[in-house]
């Protein structure tokens, strides 16, 4: 009896922190600055509706859903991770509704409702893990839960269901089902070359934000310009971030610039956001759960 009210104290303590490090995620995601069209400390960027306490309320009223959506997937790992789906689903509804609440209806963190959602489900996979694994993992069986089951068919199209129905953009369902390759690949990386280079959290933030943007077919910035201004970002960040000698006070002056002109053609670049989100989860995962987590090793697979 001692021994599995120990383990269920265990199972509890590490929900708990999973709910803690994805939480502290978006807001460091929201008060990272100055995020070009993003709400951020600095402005609400494009946005109207919005603001950082809008951001504030909306990522607090979610720390008990990343809490039950890792508990579910730690009751249910003996299922396969593409079967696991459907068993989330419930989850995600209420935690939309908690949002909602929390916002007076603002949309802030659908988005990540479902990326967090099945970034905390594949931690709750891996608690029973024996030694520590790559972070890489992680985004390994994202990406096998979200192969899994198709989504019920939303009742009003949605912005990413036209993209598609266009110029088949995948959005954030395809990005989860190849793993997140925006933070993975990306965001990551940069995140982790800036902080051995010593930028501060804005720096380092920004660099992480500016390699998923010139990646990233971001569904938000595309709904709110066109195809072409996606595109224009891209190849402008791409070059930027080739910029021999790029030092962190001219990613910030070229940050700012950015944001200026995102408020005045009013895009939002808020897929990317949420990938940034992502990429502080596994990096925050790598450096306070070294016993659970760690980077994959050079020229290694996950």
């Amino acid at each position: 009896m001692i021994r599995r009210n120990q383990r269920e104290t265990a199972r509890d303590a590490y929900c708990g922190q999973i709910s803690k490090l994805a939480v502290r995620s978006l807001l460091y995601e929201v008060c990272i600055g100055p995020k070009p069209g993003l709400v951020d400390r600095f402005n609400n960027g494009a946005h109207r509706d919005m603001n950082l306490f809008t951001f504030l309320d909306s990522a607090c009223a979610l720390s008990g859903y990343f809490r039950e959506i890792t508990a579910q997937a730690m009751r249910l790992r003996r299922i396969p991770p593409e079967r696991l789906l459907p068993h989330l689903r419930a989850p995600g509804i209420e935690a939309e509704r908690e949002m909602f609440r929390a916002t007076g209806g603002v949309n802030t963190h659908k988005g990540i409702v479902y990326s967090m959602g099945i970034f905390c489900a594949a931690c709750g996979l891996l608690y029973s893990q024996p030694r520590s694994v790559p972070v890489e993992r992680l985004f390994s069986l994202c990406s096998q839960i979200a192969r899994g089951a198709p989504p019920p068919k939303e009742k009003a199209e949605t912005n990413g269901e036209r993209l598609y129905r266009r110029y088949r953009i995948q959005g954030v369902r395809g990005e989860a089902a190849n793993g997140f390759p925006s933070a993975r690949v990306h965001g990551l990386p940069a995140l982790r070359r800036a902080c051995a280079l010593g930028w501060d959290t804005d720096a380092a933030g920004i660099y992480a934000l500016f390699h998923i943007m010139a990646n990233l077919e971001d569904t938000n910035l595309i709904s709110r310009s066109n195809l072409q201004t996606q595109r224009q970002v891209r190849e402008q960040l791409a070059a930027l971030l080739q910029t021999p000698g790029l030092s962190p006070a001219m990613l910030l002056a070229q940050a700012a610039r950015m944001d200026r002109e995102f408020i005045d053609k009013n895009i939002s670049p808020g897929g990317a956001a949420d990938m940034l989100s992502m990429t502080l989860m596994a990096w925050w995962l790598e450096r306070e759960f070294p016993e659970r987590f760690c980077p994959a090793a050079p020229g290694g697979k996950d």
